[in-house]
């Protein structure tokens, strides 16, 4: 295809990348375009449109439960995920790269699209980590929950998250910035990716830094959904078997039962779409040249591309489980749409 054309003389050259790899450019190009181009841009759009509606949604209800502050704090960067991700798709598009464009998309993508949707992906993640540890806690002492996790140390929390993550960027960001390349083959400057001298000390630290977030919250996942459902199991049988009141106020309520199955459902999902990633990362440590320019990057394009998928997937179907599985969510949904027919 030209485009492919294209995209290779735009790609970075700092490596050599004309070893061996499993698989062809142009098997390579069919992939990804069918995951980015039809998947994901369909997953990110439904998603874009679903997590500005959760966001109203919790608005309106206030944010003065933890839920709800945690559920915002994972539709913020769900939102910011599938709109970084839709940009990653739109430089990945045929059309835009053949478009004449004064810029290299393979290059710029990398900082603006890729780097940001990874990272409000693993933002995610921690979240639901916190969401999930909340929920244990919130079985194993529903009594002292509320006096351990306040309101304000709730949104203290998922702020921490967002600026702990954000700031494992700085290395690339401080070290690489999109500006004006010369293109001696093309013989036109356009922007692109631009290092300077400080990269080579810290090329691969966010990469390492990404890896480590992500195998960390999802093993974290795993533990903290894994008590929650043993937990409510033996809560559950306990409170069938027991006939004394005064033990009943040691059981958590109905409502907070639904919260948590909600929660082990929305991690069990996240586990799901997120074993791809791991699996990936944990294999470019094991398998040498499985990276972006290693011996196997077309396989890592394409394992990759489906990564992103699951990504989208993952932050598009919050508002389902929300709106099957809360009642409250439906009951505030319907009044905000019912408001807005009125108007009209």
């Amino acid at each position: 295809m030209a485009w492919n054309s294209s995209l290779k003389e735009l790609k970075i050259t700092d490596y050599d990348t004309t070893m061996s790899d499993l698989l062809s450019d142009g098997v390579k190009q069919i992939y990804e375009l069918v995951n980015y181009l039809v998947f994901c841009n369909i997953f990110s759009v439904f998603g874009i449109f679903s997590n500005i509606i959760n966001i109203i949604v919790f608005c309106k209800q206030g944010l003065n439960s933890t839920v709800n502050i945690s559920f915002t704090g994972v539709a913020v960067s769900d939102l910011c995920s599938l709109v970084t991700l839709l940009w990653f798709n739109v430089c990945v598009n045929p059309l835009f790269v053949n478009s004449d464009v004064p810029m290299a998309p393979s290059e710029v993508q990398h900082l603006t699209g890729g780097f940001p949707h990874a990272c409000f992906a693993r933002i995610t993640c921690w979240i639901t980590v916190y969401i999930t540890a909340e929920r244990c806690l919130c079985i194993v002492s529903p009594l002292k929950i509320k006096r351990i996790i306040t309101n304000k140390r709730a949104t203290s929390i998922i702020v921490g998250i967002y600026i702990l993550i954000i700031a494992s960027l700085l290395p690339e960001y401080t070290t690489m910035y999109i500006g004006w390349k010369e293109y001696p083959e093309m013989n036109r400057s356009l922007l692109g990716l631009i290092r300077t001298k400080e990269n080579d000390k810290v090329s691969g630290l966010t990469f390492l830094l990404y890896a480590i977030y992500i195998l960390v919250s999802f093993f974290a996942i795993i533990v903290f959904t894994t008590i929650l459902v043993v937990k409510l199991k033996q809560k559950t049988k306990w409170r069938e078997e027991s006939t004394f009141d005064d033990k009943q106020s040691n059981t958590i309520s109905n409502r907070d039962k639904k919260t948590v199955r909600m929660v082990i459902v929305i991690a069990l999902v996240l586990i799901v779409c997120y074993l791809p990633s791991v699996l990936l990362c944990t294999t470019g440590f094991i398998v040498p040249g499985f990276f972006v320019v290693g011996q196997y990057s077309n396989v890592f394009f394409v394992t990759w591309s489906f990564a992103f998928v699951l990504d989208a997937l993952n932050s598009s179907v919050n508002i389902i489980l929300y709106y099957t599985m809360s009642s409250k969510y439906r009951q505030t949904l319907h009044e905000i749409l019912s408001r807005k027919k009125t108007s009209e």
